[in-house]
């Protein structure tokens, strides 16, 4: 009760105001405790958050000092704001030394600028280091500080190593240049010399054959002949390989003829496939075009590969070249029937020194370099090359080649339902002459012999093969009786002489193997639009004499321009069988006075690359310079430099041709018509002069 009436008598001495106060500050001061403990309980938050951001910021430092590359950032005005421990490492100071500092980096030198596709930019740096010379690959950044003011971030990469790495192999490649060229010199002079005395020898060779010889005699320059073939062969082949490998090989595109190409290639290799006892036969779709575009001495080049390979690892049977067309593709097949290729042999031949035959005991002789050489060629003109084969059962090399049209396709002459008997037991040429005979139009009819020809049935023509001997061919010719138009007999070169005999038994035309189109054509249309003889038979193109085997219409007065005596006699020799006067100069500055005297009267000069005093390069351009307006004398290059580059530096001297050697007559009095306009009289325009030789 006390304590109670000492309240209330405190409260009423207060009064009412006082008691109001003292809650208020009661209040108040409940109001500021709760205030401090939010306070603390913020500091102590943000004292947490204060520790976090800490730990974060070590461990991105942490991160970004583990990962190696320099990153350093500057403000506007060029100083640092961060910089991590590599970047200070490459300045040789602490990384809190270079806050607000412009410190730059010793640049010893300085690469391209290179604007990257995400806008940043890199640029490689050679810096001196305390360590010593380091390169630096930097990318720089445009970034934004946490204010959103402009920074640039630099983030540097050490790649020492690297530029080490491609300095070396700069000096490797630069060494496998030189090396490279010297090889290229190596082999243009070793050609050289091999030439010069190649042709000495296969021309006397030639010469040699051409005179009176007993057999003996005869075959042993026939061997010598040629093995010098075999030889030029081979450096031919080393020759474009290594052009092929200097990425050299340069290709062509102008317009050539299809057909006569192929053939061509057929008959350079008869005379080996016959003396084999081989066929080799032709057949080309009629319905290719006449003229294609392209680069036909390489093309004849992997031809003579293909089909001479077939040739030499082929016993018996024959060889056939077919060409035909696959969409915009130009097919070309080879066709043997040797021994065959196991599959997992296919690629391996097609390799750089590889052949066929892998054992000591290999019976064919050869570098390996054929294949090789034909597909990288095939290859740079956008086509294929490729082998189908088995073992015993022959081979199929096949050439794709994207070859266009030189001009318009005229439409094939077509037989028009001619019926043709071919009597042959030779598979190979059987076949594709009948193939040929069908793809244009004509009704063939096959028989291996006598007994095989059907007692009933006429024919327009019966093409005999003249191999089947004549017993064979007499009892065809009685079973046949008069149910065949005409009688055509098939002979190869070599029995030609067979020919006359059989005209008197009844034969009326004949064709030589292998078989040329406009001649199978000329054989089979009627007998009142062929080229008839006075005795009633068919005269075939393919026995036509050859030009160059005839005597010259003119004189001509010949320079020979040639330091090497045996060279010089041989090339002498072969213009006066030809018919022409030769002059011989042993050097460039006599070739010079020689080729512009008028008592000479030169008609053309034969001019070797390489001479003392003055080279034919050289020797040639002087004549170009002091010749008058008037006359142009004609130029041939005649040397063992094989080379394109030594072509058209012989083109650019004032040359007018590029013959390399060995040379024979066929060549020569090629380019004796090709370069010299004929004259008006006939055989010759002046007296002929006794031959000049310069001492």
């Amino acid at each position: 009760m006390d304590a109670i009436a000492l309240v209330a008598g405190g409260a009423a001495a207060l009064g009412v105001a006082g008691l109001a106060g003292v809650v208020h500050l009661v209040h108040a001061r409940r109001a500021l405790a709760r205030k401090a403990t939010a306070l603390e309980e913020t500091v102590e938050t943000l004292t947490d958050r204060v520790f976090e951001l800490a730990e974060s910021e070590e461990l991105h430092r942490g991160l970004v000092d583990a990962q190696g590359d320099l990153i350093v950032r500057r403000d506007h005005a060029g100083a640092i704001t961060f910089a991590n421990r590599a970047y200070s490492a490459l300045i040789g100071e602490p990384p809190d030394a270079l806050v607000g500092r412009a410190v730059e980096p010793n640049v010893l030198e300085r690469g391209t600028s290179r604007r990257e596709s995400d806008g940043s930019q890199s640029i490689d740096e050679r810096i001196q280091t305390p360590d010593g010379e380091r390169w630096i690959a930097w990318r720089h950044h445009a970034v934004r500080d946490g204010e959103g003011a402009a920074q640039l971030q630099s983030v540097g990469r050490d790649i020492t190593e690297r530029k080490a790495a491609e300095l070396a192999l700069a000096h490797s490649r630069a060494r496998a240049q030189t090396a490279n060229e010297a090889k290229s010199r190596f082999l243009a002079t070793v050609s050289h010399e091999i030439r010069t005395p190649l042709n000495g020898i296969m021309g006397m060779a030639d010469l040699l054959i051409d005179t009176p010889l007993t057999p003996e005699q005869r075959n042993y320059a026939e061997v010598v002949r040629s093995s010098g073939a075999a030889l030029l062969s081979l450096i031919d082949e080393i020759l474009d390989f290594s052009k092929i490998e200097a990425g050299r090989l340069d290709l062509t595109a102008a317009p050539f003829e299809l057909l006569p190409l192929v053939e061509g290639v057929a008959e350079l290799l008869a005379t080996r496939a016959h003396a084999k006892g081989l066929d080799l036969a032709v057949a080309v779709d009629p319905s290719l075009p006449a003229r294609l575009l392209g680069d036909a001495t390489r093309l004849r080049q992997v031809l003579i590969n293909l089909a001479g390979n077939a040739v030499k690892f082929t016993e018996s049977g024959g060889v056939a070249i077919t060409v035909d067309r696959d969409e915009a593709h130009l097919v070309i097949e080879v066709r043997d029937t040797g021994p065959g290729i196991a599959k997992s042999d296919a690629e391996r031949i097609f390799a750089e020194f590889e052949q066929g035959e892998t054992t000591f005991a290999r019976r064919h002789a050869g570098t390996g370099l054929g294949l090789a050489i034909s597909r990288r060629i095939v290859q740079r003109m956008g086509g294929g090359l490729t082998l189908q084969s088995e073992p015993g059962r022959g081979a199929t090399f096949r050439v794709r080649l994207p070859l266009v049209a030189a001009g318009p396709v005229e439409q094939p002459e077509r037989l028009g339902g001619l019926a043709v008997m071919i009597l042959s037991s030779a598979a190979v040429e059987a076949g594709i002459l009948a193939q040929r005979l069908t793809a244009r139009g004509a009704m063939v009819t096959r028989a291996a012999s006598a007994a095989d020809i059907a007692a009933d049935g006429r024919f327009d023509a019966t093409i005999l093969d003249g191999r089947m001997g004549d017993d064979a061919l007499g009892d065809a010719m009685t079973a046949l009786g008069e149910r065949s138009g005409r009688t055509v007999l098939l002979v190869t070169p070599a029995a030609r002489g067979d020919i006359a005999r059989w005209r008197a038994r009844g034969v009326g035309g004949w064709l030589v193997s292998p078989v040329r189109e406009t001649s199978l054509l000329m054989q089979l249309q009627p007998i009142d639009n062929a080229a008839s003889t006075t005795d009633g038979s068919i005269d075939a193109p393919a026995l036509v004499p050859s030009a160059t085997a005839e005597p010259p219409l003119q004189r001509l007065s010949v320079l020979v321009a040639e330091d090497n005596d045996v060279n010089a006699l041989l090339v002498r020799r072969l213009l006066e069988k030809l018919g022409h006067t030769p002059h011989w100069a042993r050097d460039g500055r006599a070739a010079v006075d020689m080729a512009l005297d008028p008592a000479l009267a030169v008609d053309l000069v034969l001019m070797d690359m390489q001479m003392p005093e003055c080279d034919g390069l050289s020797a040639a351009a002087m004549i170009r310079a002091r010749e008058g307006a008037d006359r142009r004398v004609p130029i041939v290059a005649l040397t063992a430099n094989a080379f394109a580059e030594d072509r058209a530096a012989a083109i650019a001297a004032g040359m007018d041709a590029f013959l390399t050697k060995p040379l024979d007559r066929d060549r020569l009095s090629e380019a004796i018509a090709t370069h010299v306009r004929p004259s008006s009289q006939v055989p010759s325009r002046r007296a002929p002069k006794k031959a000049r030789q310069h001492p």
